[in-house]
């Protein structure tokens, strides 16, 4: 008897050798059968079952060579079925069952999204995002591009759900955000000592509360100075023939309506995009970037928004800090015709010219406030409705919207903070936006025949 060679086998009283069937291997002599090749696995030679290479399996037994995946799917080494989307392609839901990601593979696995890598194997959850760009959630394929922000590390943990952005931090960063960094775009700071600052792209401490002390400072000193030159000027020769030229130059050009012009035109364009969300073309208002002290926003003059406090504060310093500085100007004015009265004879004739006169100049300081802090008191007022709304679930469509004023509170009726800001909206709305302008219609119609007649 012969031995029989690997590869082959031969029954008993045989007289030679028969080789193994496709897919069956005899990896030893004298065998007295050959053995199918498991799942997963093809029969490359007679002799030894090799694992299919990746991109390729074997559902059956006994295959001789494993079949390609589908596109776009692909496998694993020794896999039996192509569960996994290939490389540019990533798995729209890890839940979904094996057997029915193998029977409809372009409704599972997508496309890559643009700012993405998708390696082979890549899910909705592990889609790879690069450095300076940011998700919502692990669930979304909206990636946005950090315009503003340094600090945007890319692929992160999944997003809280919670009211929050502060609570999304877990060890001092927020998902896919450097340290110190949270919120959308990575443009909120873990820290309540700390703003996001744009001018720096990061998050910077906060100012010290001296610097309203030193800004207050520098107000006094320049009014006092103001009213010194003032009072020496007056009593000049010289500044008398200056005030007669210049009037009559300013009868002559009228200086004064076309200042009302360029800051009317000024806060009307400043007002459009926070408030209508209209955006002129950055060549058209680059001009403009000098005259942004017009605006009169008197919190991003004087103190970054951030460390403040909570919205409903900064709200209600946007609103009434005008009327505060009226009331000033108010006692200002009263004070000096108190001192007025007190300095004469005290007759009636002269208190009666010091009522109508100080009624005057309260009314003209009135509508001048008015007038300079409308569009920017309006335009606080409106942030507390702006919200930019980010996709947080590819299935389900789900949104999840932020105020832009705040990144802390998330405009939901279920956020706290956010439904406590609808009383104080509604109330200064009325005040601001609606009361001031129609006050400004009624004081015209009480003046509209002097202002016909050009008196």
């Amino acid at each position: 008897c012969t031995d029989t060679s690997p590869g082959h086998f031969a029954t008993t009283g045989s007289t030679q050798q028969t080789a193994c069937a496709p897919g069956s291997i005899a990896p030893s002599a004298n065998m007295p059968a050959c053995v199918l090749c498991p799942k997963g696995n093809s029969a490359a030679s007679g002799t030894a079952c090799e694992e299919c290479e990746a991109g390729t399996y074997a559902a059956s037994e006994g295959l001789s060579q494993c079949t390609l995946c589908p596109h776009p799917l692909s496998s694993k080494s020794g896999d039996v079925t192509c569960s996994i989307c290939k490389e540019g392609f990533y798995l729209q839901d890890a839940s979904a069952l094996l057997a029915d990601v193998f029977k409809n593979p372009t409704e599972h696995c997508r496309p890559c999204p643009p700012h993405a890598s998708c390696a082979i194997n890549t899910t909705l959850e592990t889609l790879g995002i690069p450095r300076d760009y940011w998700r919502a959630s692990l669930l979304t394929t909206e990636i946005h591009e950090c315009d503003a922000s340094d600090h945007c590390s890319g692929s992160g943990d999944a997003a809280d759900t919670g009211s929050s952005r502060r609570l999304a931090a877990s060890d001092g960063a927020g998902p896919g955000c450097d340290l110190g960094h949270t919120g959308p775009l990575c443009e909120w700071c873990v820290s309540d000592e700390q703003y996001f600052s744009r001018a720096e792209r990061g998050c910077v401490d906060c100012p010290t509360a001296g610097r309203f002390g030193v800004l207050a400072g520098v107000v006094v000193a320049l009014a006092v100075t103001g009213v010194f030159l003032y009072r020496a000027l007056a009593r000049a020769e010289a500044w008398d023939r200056f005030r007669a030229r210049l009037d009559i130059v300013e009868s002559q050009v009228g200086f004064q309506p076309k200042f009302k012009i360029v800051v009317s035109f000024y806060q009307v364009v400043a007002t459009l995009g926070p408030v209508y969300g209209v955006r002129l073309h950055e060549d058209f208002t680059r001009w403009m970037d000098i005259m942004d002290a017009i605006s009169f926003d008197f919190l991003g003059l004087t103190y970054p928004d951030a460390c403040i406090g909570s919205m409903r504060a900064r709200l209600l310093i946007s609103a009434l800090w005008p009327c505060a500085a009226f009331l000033l100007i108010a006692a200002a004015i009263a004070c000096h015709a108190f001192a007025q009265w007190l300095l004469s004879d005290r007759t009636d004739n002269l208190r009666r010219d010091l009522v109508r006169a100080t009624q005057s100049r309260l009314i003209y300081w009135a509508i001048l406030v008015a007038y300079l802090v409308l569009p920017s008191v309006s335009r606080s007022i409106f942030k507390a409705r702006q919200c930019e709304s980010f996709n947080v679930d590819e299935l389900t469509g789900d949104r999840r919207s932020y105020l832009v004023a705040d990144l802390d509170v998330l405009c939901s009726a279920d956020d706290d903070e956010y439904r406590g800001l609808d009383a104080y909206f509604w109330a200064f709305f009325v005040l601001w936006p609606v009361l001031v302008p129609l006050s400004f219609l009624a004081l015209l119609l009480q003046i509209r025949r002097d202002v016909r007649a050009q008196r």
